[in-house]
């Protein structure tokens, strides 16, 4: 299945879907509201115990905060994997990967193990995988405040070089990848052109009409715009070679060159004409312009030697500070005893069928929402357990994982509240897509050596780092934004969701790598088989984890629901002492920074009961804020 949703069929499909959420002033004025994060008071929990369930980012965060902050509370964390991250999982050569069978939340069993190979010429820096998060944004200023208290280096990531591709099957390029600079830049000289001709009648004809003495002013100062914005010539034509007398009158050059100019005169590539931009509708068919939505515009940021630097840093400084993290300890039940007025969390034991327990007075759940409807006992989620609509919450949550809309056949492809998204990641050499090297030569003619490249990469820009798009199933493909001089890199060849993830994720991973490796041909033949040492995840297998972030948008009454979820909730009217946590309960959905500001959403109502977390009339809808659509 291609991707040919273009966002103005999505908005037409969905017209209530926002990339944010939005407060609404009318409802939060009738609420006393927290004013931001609140602080703890020192010593005010001494005696009492937390357990976060799950180290994820947010389970982390908030087993940081309680201790940083010396709460007085013990701090204790099960984490059911053998590492520390969720969904934040870095690879490196050793290490393993087992998905499950199949993306069933219980009851399934674990299938194949893959082991990660790349290899690591000498002299080139430790290679690795991002299979989780890849970026941080410059904009989520509270990870990058935790990374830089903890001195975790970072490092800029590329999310876009015009010297990426863009590949469509059929139309006007034959399948062709077209450099993106050329698609880019080409439609924006050409519409600028036809702003500049019809300048006067688009001033004329706006909802609001300029004043007619204004009018002559204004259609200069729009015209002059036009030149500098699509780079045109002094009279507002777009031309991209010299002009019929042989004089150059300001051709532009910014869609590249045939032949690039240094020892070589260079050659401005020809253009591509409108209608075969039009043709092709590069837009809709491939992600091209994700980079120019807000999240991932520059500059943003990744640390230097793997994302998972960042659990490492928050799990160093929470045993650090006294808290305790227990790995491979999976929870598969919580449960209240009145008596002690505390909750006990029983955990499955490795190699026994023997559970342990732990007592809490306060729980914090990291795990995604839909794993409570059986790990909650019955009595929590009855009338006398938690607060009613806390629960009618929790249902419907239920509602959009395990019963969605019906599909049309068996085994066909629904959505649900948790995404699915697949990941397949590729060693192979640089030069594949940095360039061969430049190269000496004997010219029999000039009797004497020169140097020289390849004649097919002539007028090819070397790619580091970005992202090449495809309406292929794979997606995309990620260069690495480090390492630039190392023989080998690794890269992201294929990140895609829904329908696309579903149906990949069902195969075995041979198949999976097969495909990708498919894909990856369409942008050169060369490229694709140069392809080597492949590692595939389906996050939607991963054991405790199955998807890749929360899609709200599947539930009903979804915005009310949030809005409750983020309060937390009490025992059988008792006070506030159980938060669910995580990206799933935020404005962010999907990222890291979002799973932080969940835990400081829930430190802040177990600190201030009486201060509601502010309210959202609406919720971001994960497509446009995460896939890019």
């Amino acid at each position: 299945m291609s991707t040919k949703l273009s966002r103005q069929s999505f908005l037409q499909q969905h017209p209530k879907a926002r990339a944010w959420a939005a407060l609404n002033n009318a409802v939060n004025q009738q609420n006393t509201l927290t004013q931001g994060p609140a602080r703890l008071t020192q010593g005010k929990y001494a005696g009492k115990t937390a357990v976060i369930i799950g180290a994820g980012v947010a389970g982390l965060t908030t087993a940081y905060e309680l201790l940083a902050q010396h709460s007085g509370m013990e701090v204790i964390l099960l984490e059911a994997h053998n590492r520390t991250g969720g969904r934040c999982l870095t690879l490196r050569t050793g290490d393993t990967l087992t998905e499950d069978v199949n993306s069933e939340l219980f009851g399934s069993t674990p299938g194949e193990t893959q082991v990660v190979r790349f290899s690591r010429p000498l002299g080139d820096s430790e290679p690795y995988l991002n299979a989780g998060p890849g970026r941080i944004p410059s904009s989520h200023k509270r990870l990058l405040h935790y990374l830089q208290q903890f001195g975790v280096e970072v490092e800029v990531y590329v999310m876009n070089s015009s010297a990426n591709l863009s590949q469509m099957a059929g139309g006007p390029f034959a399948g062709k990848p077209v450099v993106n600079r050329r698609l880019d830049h080409n439609t924006r000289g050409w519409i600028s052109q036809m702003v500049y001709q019809n300048a006067a009648s688009l001033l004329e004809n706006l909802p609001q009409p300029v004043a007619k003495a204004d009018l002559p002013d204004l259609t200069a100062k729009l015209q002059s715009l036009m030149v500098t914005f699509g780079n045109l010539t002094h009279d507002g034509r777009y031309i991209v070679s010299a002009n019929e007398d042989g004089q150059d009158d300001g051709a532009s050059d910014r869609a590249g060159y045939s032949v690039l100019p240094g020892v070589d005169s260079g050659v401005i590539a020809e253009a591509l004409s409108l209608d075969s931009l039009l043709q092709s509708e590069f837009w809709a068919k491939t992600r091209i312009y994700q980079p120019e939505d807000f999240l991932w515009q520059p500059t943003l940021f990744q640390p230097v030697g793997g994302m998972d630097k960042v659990q490492h840093a928050f799990a160093q400084e929470v045993a650090a500070l006294g808290g305790t993290i227990h790995l491979n300890h999976p929870v598969n039940k919580i449960a209240w005893d009145e008596a002690s007025r505390k909750f006990t969390i029983s955990v499955s034991t490795m190699g026994s069928n023997e559970s342990k327990t732990f007592v809490a007075d306060y729980c914090f759940s990291n795990m995604a929402i839909p794993f409570l409807q059986q790990i909650l006992s019955d009595e929590l989620q009855a009338a006398q357990g938690f607060d009613a609509g806390f629960n009618r919450a929790l249902q419907a949550v239920y509602q959009a994982q395990f019963k969605p809309q019906p599909a049309v056949l068996p085994d066909t492809f629904s959505p649900r509240f948790l995404a699915c998204t697949t990941k397949v990641g590729w060693q192979a050499d640089r030069y594949l897509w940095q360039g061969s090297p430049v190269t000496t030569e004997f010219d029999a003619v000039a009797n004497c050596e020169v140097s020289t490249v390849p004649s097919s990469e002539l007028g090819v820009v070397p790619i580091f780092g970005g992202i090449s798009w495809t309406d292929d199933p794979i997606t995309q493909i990620w260069y690495p934004s480090t390492g630039y001089h190392d023989k080998k890199g690794t890269l992201t060849g294929c990140y895609n969701f829904a329908e696309n993830a579903y149906k990949m994720g069902k195969e075995p991973i041979g198949v999976r790598l097969e495909q990708a490796r498919n894909g990856a041909k369409l942008f050169g033949e060369a490229f694709g088989a140069g392809l080597e040492n492949g590692v595939a995840i389906a996050w939607q297998n991963m054991p405790y984890i199955k998807g890749g972030w929360a899609q709200w948008n599947y539930v009903d009454d979804s915005v009310a629901h949030f809005n409750v979820l983020t309060q937390g909730t009490g025992v059988n009217g008792g006070p506030l002492n159980f938060f669910i946590v995580g990206d799933q309960l935020s404005s962010l959905p999907g990222w890291q920074e979002g799973a932080i500001a969940s835990a400081l959403n829930a430190l802040s109502r177990m600190e201030m009961p009486h201060l509601a977390i502010p309210h959202l009339t609406s919720l971001p809808d994960t497509r446009l804020m995460v896939e890019g659509v």
